[in-house]
């Protein structure tokens, strides 16, 4: 191994160590990929099967970018051993990040499991649930801003007043509160500057159950 490649190695190892200090969970493939300039994913999980080799890192059986920093590389990299999320996986789930989701105009459906993210059991208990990036304003009252991530349980139906992904279009989705009225739905913005929509009917494809914040 090279010094620049054992350099690149401690680099992950202290910006993973650091995304559990900052937030809880542990970073995607991607943002490692732009902390530490790497120009490709492939080239991330090229290091992280290096350091897992090494005893420094473990990743999930089920989803191989579930990754969990082994007490070695805790003490390496000064992370409190409360902050490690244990190998059995009891105190999180690893999700999928699927997507954008609109907060504001509806935008084009498309999935892109490509990362996962580790979020806490008491949001996803049963591990059914997915992760969406927030794209737009149109929710900052309900405290969900432009750059969030919301986890979503999926589902058909829902409650007036529940915040929901809703189908509108055939290929486009949105994050609104749902209110049934007589012979419309309604998707109701929280956030003044934004009109309340409607639509004669709608497809619930999930109910927000959590709301992740990335703190810099």
């Amino acid at each position: 191994m090279t010094k620049h490649d054992a350099l690149r190695k401690q680099r992950i190892i202290d910006y993973i160590a650091a995304t559990l200090r900052a937030r809880g969970y542990p970073p995607s493939v991607r943002e490692i990929a732009a902390a530490v300039d790497l120009a490709s994913t492939s080239a991330v999980h090229h290091h992280l099967s290096a350091l897992e080799r090494d005893g420094l890192l473990e990743r999930g059986a089920a989803r191989s970018r579930a990754l969990r920093l082994t007490p070695a590389a805790a003490m390496q990299s000064g992370l409190s051993s409360e902050l490690v999320p244990q190998a059995n996986g009891a105190s999180v789930h690893t999700l999928p990040v699927i997507g954008e989701i609109a907060a504001g105009g509806p935008i084009e459906a498309y999935q892109d499991a490509s990362e996962t993210m580790s979020v806490p059991e008491l949001l996803a208990p049963s591990g059914d649930a997915y992760v969406l990036r927030v794209r737009g304003d149109s929710m900052v009252d309900a405290h969900i801003a432009d750059g969030d991530f919301v986890v979503i349980r999926p589902q058909q139906t829902a409650r007036d007043g529940d915040i929901v992904v809703a189908q509108v279009e055939e290929n486009a989705v949105t994050l609104k509160r749902f209110f049934r009225e007589k012979g419309r739905v309604r998707l109701q913005p929280a956030n003044e500057q934004y009109p309340p929509q409607f639509y004669p009917d709608v497809r619930i494809q999930g109910k927000l159950v959590g709301v992740i914040r990335r703190v810099d």
